[in-house]
């Protein structure tokens, strides 16, 4: 509140303040930004490139073209036969026995994830496939239990289908990457099962570099249902929707999905990766089922050629993220901001550090901008006669350390956001790491605020 009779005008105060600030240096290590729900996607990868070469090899096709509508439904049929089977029932016990010997045939190594939280108890079913890397692993997950009164047709048989088919055609290819299979319990508890797998992993120090989670994509009524696919991730996770609508796209004649990107959401098994920082996404059918959680959940309201088109999404897309060979993790890179005194002579300097330079350079797309603290709008500046905006965007390898830096330019007095957005492409895909602070422009001063 100004009071009456004052004669400093507010901006004064913010100028004295920032000066103060510039001689602070704005520096931070780059993290990992986190959300449980993004009210917009435009952080995101755009790999629509960026796959490395093996990763469009003959193979693709060959394991797309195994996927069979009649062997999707057999499974289903197997799991709804059992009934209602809730964790914790004599049913549930008995399909987990039927999925864990179906996924032994396929010459896995297969073992239970026993798990307990509070009143409840399960089993989690893993088969692996181990990769020449096995420190990376890519997961592709569903839920084998259903609610109570549901025989779990497409919620979760729908998924469980998927990655016991994936499963049975991967397994006689090789990967740089160990591919788990995961069908976890719990989920209708509230993620249970999948909570204390993903939490035994990160205290294990597992290099999980996604997860797909696959849970009710069985159903599709009308023909705009069963050409689309929705795939829902968060910013850093976004790359794995980015892969999968390339795979999508390139194999769009045996496939004939579209696939469409949405922000993270939070009611399936993917959220517990997400939840303690590793990369995670979700398929979801486009259209809804109107028998979700019902007694009539079953297979004949679900949609076989739909759910074999998600099938071949799903071995397109992990397949591909199995290939990779990702050296470098978001940790790697440091990102560094300075303003006012600490950049002289520079206005300000942006200085991106690559930590493993000794292991591998960083291929990543570097976006820079600042904008209205106010109005969300980019700065603009008027340099000769042209107005530029103050919005760059590099594509470069990282071999230590790349810079930065802009000297001369006058700026109108505004409160301002500097957002600095690090994202991987080629073989460095799974890198994403950001920082943003806030600042005055003021003349030819760029103050930065210290992290705090």
């Amino acid at each position: 509140m100004q009071h009456k009779g004052s004669n400093v005008k507010p901006v004064s105060y913010i100028v004295i303040i920032c000066l103060l600030c510039g001689m602070i240096q704005s520096t931070v290590s780059g993290s990992i930004m986190k959300h449980s729900f993004s009210p917009e996607q435009t952080d995101t990868h755009d790999t629509s490139n960026n796959l490395s070469s093996n990763s469009s090899s003959s193979d693709i096709l060959e394991m797309i073209q195994q996927v069979n509508a009649s062997i999707l439904r057999t499974y289903i049929q197997k799991i709804q036969g059992f009934g209602p089977h809730p964790t914790g029932s004599k049913a549930c016990e008995a399909l987990g026995e039927y999925l864990y010997g179906t996924l032994n045939t396929f010459q896995l190594s297969v073992h239970y994830d026993l798990w307990r939280y509070k009143l409840h108890s399960g089993k989690n079913i893993i088969a692996s496939l181990q990769g020449t890397e096995s420190s990376n692993i890519v997961v592709v997950s569903a839920h084998y239990d259903s609610v109570s009164v549901s025989p779990g047709g497409n919620d979760d048989g729908s998924g469980v289908a998927v990655v016991l088919a994936a499963a049975d055609i991967l397994s006689h290819y090789h990967f740089n990457c160990t591919v788990r299979f995961v069908l976890f319990s719990g989920e209708e508890q509230g993620l249970l099962g999948s909570h204390e797998y993903v939490q035994n992993a990160s205290r294990k120090g597992e290099t999980i570099i996604g997860d797909l989670q696959l849970d009710g994509v069985g159903c599709a009524v009308t023909s705009d249902d069963g050409s689309k696919i929705t795939h829902h991730a968060n910013n850093q996770s976004f790359w794995m929707v980015d892969i999968s609508k390339t795979i999508a796209s390139t194999y769009y004649n045996e496939i004939g999905l579209e696939v469409i990107g949405l922000p993270h959401v939070t009611f399936s098994d993917h959220e517990s990766f997400v939840e303690y920082n590793y990369d995670a996404s979700y398929f979801w059918e486009y259209g809804l089922t109107p028998y979700y959680h019902t007694s009539d959940d079953t297979l004949d309201h679900m949609n076989m050629t739909y759910l074999a088109k998600v099938c071949k999404l799903t071995v397109g897309t992990l397949v591909s993220i199995a290939k990779l060979h990702p050296r470098l993790s978001n940790e790697d890179l440091d990102i560094s901001i300075k303003g006012g005194a600490l950049a002289f002579p520079s206005q300000f300097c942006v200085r991106i550090e690559n930590k493993k330079s000794i292991i591998d350079t960083a291929n990543v797309t570097i976006n820079i901008a600042m904008r209205n603290l106010r109005t969300g709008q980019y700065v603009v500046v008027k340099i000769h006669t042209y107005n530029v905006t103050c919005n760059w965007t590099f594509t470069k390898e990282i071999e230590t350390v790349w810079e930065f830096q802009i000297i001369g330019r006058r700026y109108s007095t505004q409160m301002i956001s500097f957002d600095v957005i690090v994202k991987g492409i080629k073989d460095d895909v799974t890198l994403y790491t950001t920082q943003h602070t806030i600042g005055v422009l003021a003349g030819r001063f760029v103050f930065l605020f210290p992290k705090w």
